[in-house]
């Protein structure tokens, strides 16, 4: 359930040192020119921005540091149409967490109870029972 979670921290944390890899080759090259300088500037601070987020769950999913929470819920299966990956969205008094597969796609949209164990900082479901 968490392939996608961790293929995002694995990309973003790869993008992040690429990035800063070329800025410090592009600072070495002392060129006149400091607009490429800046902007990979601003694309290092996004993906470190994005890997410290991702890395931060990963700590806590590390130190079984989750979340959990119970109670009605309302599932919604959203297609990704080839673009994006499928997601579940299960939204537990008025929170929406997000469960990134199609593992659940064969469940009808609608109303259950639910009970969960999430990641705190992206809202990622580690963990769901389903009873109706």
């Amino acid at each position: 359930m968490l392939l996608a979670f961790y293929s995002g921290l694995i990309v973003f944390v790869l993008l992040f040192l690429i990035v800063l890899f070329v800025w410090i080759k592009t600072l070495q090259l002392k060129n006149q020119n400091k607009a490429p300088i800046i902007m990979l500037g601003v694309l290092m601070v996004f993906t470190l921005v994005v890997a410290s987020i991702y890395t931060t769950d990963f700590f806590y999913l590390q130190t079984e540091q989750t979340k959990s929470t119970a109670g009605d819920c309302t599932l919604e299966f959203v297609s990704g149409g080839g673009n994006s990956i499928d997601t579940t969205e299960v939204m537990i008094a008025n929170k929406t967490y997000s469960i990134k597969s199609e593992h659940f796609k064969d469940i009808a949209n609608g109303n259950y109870y639910c009970e969960i164990t999430y990641l705190p900082v992206t809202k990622i479901v580690t963990e769901i029972s389903i009873q109706k």
